[in-house]
């Protein structure tokens, strides 16, 4: 299946950037885009990206038909008078990386193997999967091999579930969402509508909670005792979940991650946590139990909570970012303990510094 390139302009709103080179014309209305590919990988009928200037060497070596750039580009780009300029279609749009997203979306649905959840699906129930007998299953609903579905769940229209994938009991699985394999749900744990849930994660599995033994006489520890979680987990609707990433049940009531929240792969987040409505948790990073983050906050990779903390709406914190704290609407903090950006920033250039002074006074 081929694409125009009137066709990919409509999707973003984009207009014909390079209308000044007869070859680009004539491209525009002959055009079949079959493919979609980085700069550097893409051929004569594939559609690319340019969207930062990190981008500039690729962009001379491309041999791509269509390029989508943003409109900030534009003039630099015909200064430049490029061979591609010539030979290429530039369509340039106010967002280039927003109509990224777009239009992987579109190609996806024809060339991607990935489940994609704009397509109709036909019920299939593979003969090996394991159904408990008071589940239910919703119309166009997918089950592959070994999957094992427990009593009382609930698998909504247009659920996807991939091999081996484990339903627990009274669980419930929204309506269009997929389960990639080995996707593992405790019990009572609930799945919005329209989730991607990758291979290996864990949801609804125990909170770490023991109770410390002391030896009467000592005051030394000597064993623990298991605090046992009869809470569940809610994923709310649109909300993604990387690759072996794990969210605990809550000890007594929920943990809740709130729609369209997208965490990453290897994210670790507590008993009784709260995940803000389109909040980003990049890789490695964690939230002890009983913390909670605002609507679209950032965690970067290996970015972590303590406990009980809260990270106020639109608030960002970097990469290897440890908040010991309340963390403040819409600041940006980073190290450890999370300090604001810029005081981080001059203590760095401090150290730096005195280093290098050091360093000469040896001399």
């Amino acid at each position: 299946m081929s694409f125009t390139t009137t066709q990919v302009a409509s999707w973003i709103e984009a207009q014909h950037a390079n209308t000044g080179s007869p070859g680009a014309v004539a491209l525009f209305s002959s055009l079949e885009i079959t493919g979609i590919a980085s700069l550097k990988d893409a051929g004569p009928n594939d559609l690319a990206f340019f969207f930062s200037k990190n981008y500039q060497a690729d962009l001379i070596a491309t041999r791509a038909g269509v390029i989508i750039t943003g409109t900030a580009f534009v003039s630099a780009l015909e200064a430049a008078n490029l061979p591609q300029w010539k030979t290429s279609v530039f369509i340039a749009c106010a967002e280039p990386y927003l109509a990224m997203a777009i239009a992987t979306k579109e190609f996806s649905k024809v060339l991607s193997a990935h489940d994609h959840q704009e397509i109709q699906k036909v019920r299939s129930i593979h003969p090996s999967a394991v159904i408990h007998e008071t589940a239910t299953i919703g119309i166009n609903v997918v089950i592959g091999a070994q999957v094992v579905i427990e009593e009382g769940a609930r698998i909504h229209a247009g659920a996807t579930l991939y091999p081996q994938v484990y339903i627990g009991p009274h669980c419930e699985v929204g309506e269009g969402s997929v389960l990639f394999p080995k996707v593992t749900l405790y019990e009572k744990t609930l799945i919005g509508k329209h989730c991607r849930i990758h291979a290996g994660a864990v949801i609804g599995g125990d909170g770490f909670g023991y109770a410390q033994v002391n030896d009467p006489a000592t005051g030394l520890p000597v064993d623990h005792l298991k605090i046992y979680h009869v809470g569940r987990v809610v994923i709310e609707d649109h909300v993604e979940i990387g690759a072996n990433s794990t969210i605990d049940r809550g000890t007594l009531g929920e943990t809740r991650i709130r729609s369209k929240a997208k965490i990453d792969n290897l994210v670790q987040i507590g008993h009784n946590c709260d995940v803000g409505a389109g909040a980003i948790l990049c890789g490695c990073s964690g939230m002890a139990g009983s913390s909670s983050l605002g609507k679209f906050v950032i965690l970067g990779a290996q970015a972590g909570t303590g406990n009980q903390v809260h990270v106020g709406d639109y608030a960002k914190l970097a990469g290897f970012t440890g908040a010991t704290k309340d963390v403040p609407a819409k600041a940006e903090v980073g190290g450890m303990p999370a300090r604001p950006l810029s005081d981080l920033f001059r203590i760095i250039a401090m150290q730096n510094k005195m280093l290098r002074e050091r360093g000469r006074g040896k001399k």
